[in-house]
This record gives C-alpha cells, structure tokens and sequence, in this order.
C-alpha cells in the first residue's frame, strides 16, 4: 500500500458486512483510481490467476485515512460480493456515477451487441439490502442450514482443488460454507436451494438484470459477469497508462524511473502540453 498523494483523488470503499468489520470500518478506508501509479504496471492480466489479480488491485488500491497498514487477509476475507463492488468503485472512476456494459442480444434473428448502464448508487444499494442478513439461512422441511457467503480466500482454495464433476464441486464448496458443519448432514436437495439463496444475498457475484436491445427492442435477461468486466476495464486503464509512459519518454527521453519520479497530476499537464504541439 502506497502512501497517499495530498493531490490523489479518492473514492468512497464499500460498506463493509459484520464479519469482517472488526478489521476496519469503512469510514476508515478509500479507494484511489488504478492506472496512475508505476506498482498499477506490475500486474498481469493474462496470466495472474483471478482471485489474486483482484486481491493485489484491492491491496494497491486502498488507502487507510490515517494511513494505517492493511493486511493483505483482509481483502481475502472480504465476501466476494464485496470484492467485486471495489472493483466497480474503481471501473466508475472514470465514467462518472454510471459505468456501461456491452452485451449481445440472445435473441437469435437479431445477435447485436447493445449497452446497458449500471447505476452505482443503485449497486450499493442493492448489496446494502442483500447484506442486511447475517448468516444466509436455508430452510427445507424442519431444517435449517446456516450459511457464511464466500470470501476471496474460499475462492482461491476453490481453484486450486480438484472435483470429479459440477455435483460433487458444487457440493463441496457448500459444505466449506457451512456455519454448523458438525450438526448437519448435507444432503443433495440442499445445493440448489443454497445456492439460489447465496446468489440472492450475494447479488453481485452471479449477477443479471432486465434489459432492451436496442435494434430488436426484445427485452431480455442478461447475465453480466461484473468481476470479468472490472477487469477488462481496469486492464485498459493500464494500458492507457502505458501509453503515456510511452509519450513521455518518446518527447522528454525520459527513463522510466524518472518519469513516475513525477507527480501523476503534474505528469497529466506534461500530456497536455504534448497533445497541444500536435495540434
């Protein structure tokens, strides 16, 4: 975690859920925009598995108002869902309080891609309202499964395990989610009912909504995978930022040492200054 720059533009971080709020509060924490520091150039896209990818954005991104550290098990920790709402803190930092998404119509006399846009005061509101329960609670028939939702540490312990088929994952990951894992006995009718209800209090990780193609006007049921979209948004971030380490260096002779030796804000003027000789 980078000390912050008195200049730095600073993001709200989202609420935090009672499990891990012992940590930190929210109001304690904030995020900065990616893509402006040289660390931001030090991540793999391509080849960084995704629960780590996500957790070094987090780590890197996150600044404690008194500038305190953050253990890197605190972003593990986070649920998913969570996770996933700091990636789009920091996907919106550049569009404003609404970030699009391109999707392709389902419908198969029509197949083009349109835009749906996400308002983000309504995805914080919506994982308020999801979190408000504490634990996940299924019921069928007398019995009652009490479930945590899935943190980032789950995630990265799922990837690297091996199951015979999609049953015996699925079955598996929901008995590491287990509150009372000694009282009950999984059985098979409890996975879907579980899963449902997961996605129901966690509605950021398998995430869909209704929406308009705008060439057939169908209204249709989109399914968005919101991490994977983050991602490619702030791999284009990072991308931008490798391009003006370019300009700079190609107009100043600049190593790239000395070039982040400078301010991100003054730097912004150095790119002005060159766009405007162009013109």
């Amino acid at each position: 975690m980078l000390a912050r720059d008195p200049h730095e533009p600073i993001l709200p971080f989202p609420s935090l859920p009672k499990t891990v709020q012992a940590r930190h509060s929210s109001s304690d924490l904030a995020l900065r925009p990616f893509g402006i520091y040289e660390n931001d150039l030090n991540l793999d896209f391509d080849h960084t598995p995704r629960p780590q990818l996500v957790t070094r954005i987090l780590e890197s991104c996150t600044r404690h108002v008194q500038n305190a550290s953050i253990e890197q098990s605190f972003f593990w920790k986070l649920p998913i869902g969570k996770r996933i709402e700091g990636l789009l803190a920091l996907f919106s930092s550049g569009t404003g309080a609404e970030i699009s998404i391109a999707f392709r119509c389902p419908n198969k006399n029509c197949g083009q891609q349109s835009q749906v846009e996400i308002a983000m005061a309504e995805v914080a509101e919506l994982q308020e309202q999801a979190y408000q329960n504490e634990p996940v609670v299924v019921s069928l028939g007398s019995e009652t499964l009490r479930l945590r939702r899935p943190t980032g540490e789950d995630q990265l312990g799922w990837v690297a395990a091996q199951y015979a088929d999609q049953e015996s994952a699925s079955k598996a990951m929901l008995g590491t989610l287990l509150l009372d894992s000694e009282q009950v006995v999984l059985k098979d009718e409890w996975v879907s009912l579980a899963e449902r209800a997961l996605e129901e209090q966690d509605p950021l990780v398998n995430f869909s909504l209704s929406a308009g193609c705008s060439w057939c006007e169908e209204q249709t049921l989109v399914e968005i995978d919101l991490e994977e979209v983050s991602l490619q948004e702030l791999r284009k971030a990072q991308a931008r930022l490798l391009s003006d380490v370019h300009r700079l260096a190609n107009r100043y002779h600049w190593s790239e040492e000395q070039i982040f030796a400078v301010p991100y804000w003054r730097r912004a003027y150095y790119l002005r200054f060159i766009d405007a000789e162009r013109n």
